[in-house]
């Protein structure tokens, strides 16, 4: 869950991978590290909020160098976190108290996710950065359950909708 201070952080970052994660490749890997770690990992392992943003650069900066180095490794982690917290966000558990259905779920979600993304390299990158940039836009926005829902999947055709285009006007252009 994202906390108070970062709605705003969350709502840019998920604009710019909604619209331009295929692009933007490094930056998508590196936000997804860095909102992965902060909503679900430090605020329960550390104490203070320092140290949990502390943790999430660093994983976001680990990201975009794994982006930049090991690009089939990056796909894959990134693919694991996005796929895991589209399910569980579009079926609307929450993984603050991780127990058994929500975690198996993220777990289930985010090896497909990861295998999907290595095997569609390209068309991955577009899928999964909508579905990371449409997790965080809603969750900045904090809409009722089954209004996020809705908005959840428009976003989401939104973003493969605004990156497939964008790719097929430069390859036509070319």
């Amino acid at each position: 869950m994202i906390t108070p201070e970062t709605p705003l952080l969350a709502l840019l970052a998920g604009i710019v991978l909604l619209v331009a994660g295929r692009r933007l490749f490094w930056l998508f890997v590196g936000l997804v590290g860095f909102f992965a770690v902060y909503r679900w990992f430090a605020p329960y392992r550390l104490g203070p909020a320092s140290g949990r943003w502390l943790l999430a650069i660093l994983a976001g900066v680990v990201g975009i160098l794994l982006a930049i180095f090991l690009q089939r490794v990056a796909i894959a982690l990134a693919g694991f976190f996005a796929g895991g917290s589209f399910a569980v966000q579009l079926l609307g558990l929450h993984l603050g108290q991780a127990r058994g259905g929500a975690l198996l779920v993220f777990l289930i979600a985010g090896v497909l996710a990861a295998i999907l993304a290595v095997a569609l390299f390209d068309l991955a990158l577009v899928v999964l950065s909508s579905l990371a940039g449409a997790d965080l836009i809603v969750e900045a926005l904090h809409p009722r359950p089954v209004t996020a829902k809705l908005v959840l999947m428009v976003l989401v055709v939104v973003g493969i909708a605004i990156q497939m285009g964008s790719g097929e006007r430069r390859r036509q252009v070319a």
